[in-house]
């Protein structure tokens, strides 16, 4: 780029900040995403956004999501530090938001997990708390004693009040199943065990619900499960059909002693909708 463009920081109201949606530089707007951010919304961590400043205003070329977030959270006063260019062209604008967006590593799972709790961040400390219970630990690769399936650990966290402890159930239930075995620190198999377990958080025997696990290994029940997944299922929907195939042979062998257990309901497959002619 030309040396002599100016580039400064300088504090902005979001209010003045713009977003202009004819611009190759910028990406479509993702609701999703922003109810996110407003979700772990912190004024004190907010980065600096990248801004074009044009003859008629300040333009975002990157952070337009957490600028949206902080306009509702804050208002249009809430000053924004911002990292502003001058005198750019739409090449140079495009440069600077692929800079931003695509000529980076991404930062893996393990890496952010671990920060969350360096920062302790809540989910993130309950989290490592729970699987370290266990004689456990999170970790970038999988282990006789390392999970690295951080998506599955927040799903299962957040399926119930922490309190209750449904990790650290779930982690003791397939510990007493198949021991320090790596193959089941696998996400889908957490999953669907901490679901069984929730369905029947009254009733559930969680020595008999290990006595059924134990009965195959992980792989047999995983192969079974994908079999029943619709199409196009990926490793959270097949946790469905695996707890409900759980559940039947925990039925089958203790529903007499301990009652019966439920899983979730099977995706109906969709009818083929009618073509006029």
């Amino acid at each position: 780029m030309p040396e002599a463009r100016k580039k400064y920081y300088e504090a902005i109201p979001v209010g003045q900040l713009k977003v202009d949606t004819q611009l190759d530089a910028q990406r479509m707007f993702q609701p999703k995403w922003a109810k996110k951010l407003e979700s772990i919304w912190d004024p004190e961590v907010l980065l600096p956004a990248i801004v074009s400043r044009r003859a008629d205003g300040d333009y975002l070329l990157d952070g337009q999501h957490s600028t949206r977030v902080a306009l509702h959270k804050e208002g249009e006063d809430f000053e924004r530090d911002c990292l502003v260019f001058e005198g750019l062209t739409k090449q140079q604008e495009a440069k600077l938001f692929l800079a931003a967006n695509r000529d980076r590593r991404a930062v893996k799972p393990y890496e952010n997990f671990t920060v969350a709790v360096t920062a302790r961040e809540t989910e993130a400390v309950q989290i490592d708390e729970a699987v370290r219970s266990c004689g456990l630990h999170v970790s970038g690769g999988t282990s006789k004693n390392g999970i690295s399936a951080i998506q599955a650990l927040k799903v299962v966290h957040g399926m119930r009040e922490a309190q209750d402890g449904l990790l650290t159930k779930t982690l003791t239930t397939v510990l007493d199943a198949w021991g320090h075995d790596p193959t089941s620190w696998d996400g889908m198999m957490l999953r669907a065990v901490a679901i069984v377990i929730d369905k029947n958080w009254d009733t559930i025997d969680l020595g008999a619900l290990s006595l059924t696990l134990k009965q195959e290994p992980v792989g047999k029940w995983k192969d079974a499960a994908i079999r029943d997944t619709v199409s196009g299922g990926g490793s959270q929907s097949r946790s469905i059909p695996l707890a409900n195939n759980i559940a039947y042979e925990y039925t089958v062998a203790f529903g007499e002693k301990h009652g019966p257990a439920f899983g979730l309901r099977k995706r109906k497959p969709r009818k083929a909708t009618a073509m006029a002619v």
